[in-house]
C-alpha cells in the first residue's frame, strides 16, 4: 500500500509539471513562440489573405515579403501552431452572418496576436478585407515585441540621454561611436549586416531631408571628399512619426534602407548596411528601437 501511495503521489506531480509547462506557471499564459515575422494563417484556401500578407515590405531596395508564412487547413490549428505570437484564421462559410474580423489578444500564449476573419464567400472576403491594415496590425505587433526582446546598451542610453534629452532602447551590439557637435554615430560595425544609429539636432523648421544630408555630409565622409551619405527619398511621416527610405553613398555604390524619427528638436535615424542579405529584420529591429524614443 505504500509504494502504492508512492507511485500516485509520483505520477501525480508529474502530471502536474506536464500541465504547468502547458499553460505557464500559476496559470499564466506560455510564452509565444515563432521567428520575428512568422505568421501560422489557417483556412485560407483561396489565397487571398495569403497574397496580401506575402507583400513586399517598402522601402526595400530588394523585393522582400513582409511576412513567413505557414499554412495550415482549416480546422488543424493545434498543438504548436497555438503558440505562435502571430496567427490568421480565415473561415469562409456561407451560413455567417456576415463579413467580421476580430482581433483577440494572448489568446493562448503570451504576447500573442490572433486575427479572425469571417465571410460568407471568397469574393467578400476580398473586396472587404483591407489587406494594408492586416500587416500594419501585426507588424507595429512585432516591432513592439522587437524592442522588448533585443538586449540594451545601459551605457549609451544614458550618454544620449545627456546629449540629446531623449530615452530610449538602444541595441547592446552598439559599441562604436563618433562624436560631433549635435551629432552623435552609433554602430555595431559588423563585417555582415551593419546597423547605425545617428543622432543630431535641427535647426528650427528647415527642410528636415536638407538638415539630415548636411549633418551626414559633414560628419561621416566616405573615403574621399566626392563620397559622402545621403538620403535618396523621404516619406511622409506615419501615425508615429516613422519616416522611410533609402540612403546612398554619393561617388560610391553603396545604400540601403533607413528609418527616421524626429521628436522636437532630435531627430535619430537607423540605417542598414547590408549587400550580401535581406534586411527586412534588420531595418525592423532598428525601427523597434525608435519606436521607444521618449
Amino acid at each position: 500500500m505504500r509504494t502504492n501511495k508512492l507511485s500516485t503521489t509520483l505520477w501525480a506531480g508529474i502530471l502536474a509539471l506536464a500541465l504547468a509547462s502547458c499553460v505557464g506557471v500559476g496559470g499564466r499564459k506560455p510564452v509565444s513562440t515563432g521567428l520575428p515575422y512568422e505568421v501560422v494563417l489557417e483556412g485560407d484556401s483561396d489565397s487571398i489573405v495569403t497574397k496580401m500578407l506575402a507583400a513586399n515590405v517598402p522601402y526595400l531596395p530588394q523585393p522582400e515579403p513582409m511576412f513567413g508564412l505557414i499554412q495550415v487547413r482549416k480546422g488543424r490549428m493545434r498543438g504548436d501552431y497555438l503558440l505562435v505570437r502571430n496567427r490568421v484564421v480565415v473561415d469562409i462559410n456561407a451560413k455567417n452572418k456576415g463579413y467580421a474580423v476580430k482581433v483577440r489578444k494572448d489568446a493562448d500564449a503570451s504576447p500573442q496576436t490572433v486575427v479572425y476573419i469571417q465571410a460568407q464567400s471568397a469574393a467578400q472576403l476580398r473586396l472587404r478585407l483591407d489587406g494594408e491594415k492586416l500587416r500594419r496590425l501585426i507588424d507595429e505587433s512585432e516591432v513592439g515585441h522587437l524592442a522588448t526582446t533585443v538586449p540594451q546598451n545601459p551605457d549609451k542610453q544614458k550618454e544620449m540621454k545627456r546629449y540629446f534629452g531623449i530615452s530610449m532602447r538602444i541595441p547592446a551590439s552598439m559599441n562604436v561611436s563618433k562624436h560631433a557637435k549635435d551629432f552623435v554615430w552609433l554602430s555595431n560595425n559588423a563585417s555582415m549586416g551593419m546597423q547605425s544609429l545617428i543622432f543630431f539636432k535641427t535647426r528650427g523648421h528647415a527642410d528636415l531631408k536638407a538638415q539630415a544630408d548636411s549633418a551626414l555630409k559633414r560628419n561621416l565622409p566616405g573615403e574621399t571628399d566626392s563620397m559622402y551619405m545621403q538620403i535618396a527619398s523621404l516619406s511622409q511621416a506615419d501615425r508615429r512619426g516613422m519616416r522611410r527610405g533609402l540612403w546612398e553613398m554619393k561617388g560610391d555604390a553603396m545604400g540601403g534602407p533607413y528609418i527616421m524619427r524626429a521628436k522636437g528638436r532630435v531627430v535619430v535615424v537607423g540605417f542598414v548596411y547590408a549587400p550580401e542579405k535581406n534586411k527586412k529584420i534588420l531595418i525592423k529591429q532598428l525601427e523597434a528601437a525608435l519606436s521607444t524614443i521618449k
